[in-house]
């Protein structure tokens, strides 16, 4: 590691390709994070159309499901009974 950064230091057109490769890679990550993001943002608009087109009310869903995440972060139950049961399948005692 320490050859390659001192070969970075010696020679500055291979710390500038690197540093213009290194660029590209980042704004490509970027660029997937927000893809994904916009992805996420057009599900949430279609599930509440979804709930709209059936008489639902989104706000009340909302508020179920948000009291629902709250009351299983507060106890824990949710993530150690996750847990507990995906151990439990890998050692196949379901």
């Amino acid at each position: 590691m320490t050859h390659f950064i001192d070969t970075l230091v010696a020679n500055p057109m291979l710390l500038a390709v690197a540093v213009i490769v290194s660029i590209f890679i980042v704004l490509s990550f970027a660029r997937k994070i927000v893809r994904a993001v916009i992805v996420l943002l057009a599900l949430l608009v279609l599930y509440v159309a979804w709930l709209v087109w059936h008489g639902e009310n989104p706000a009340e869903k909302a508020k179920k499901a948000q009291q629902s995440a709250k009351e299983a972060v507060e106890t824990g139950k949710g993530a150690v009974k996750f847990i507990d049961g995906v151990r439990k399948l890998g050692e196949g005692k379901n």
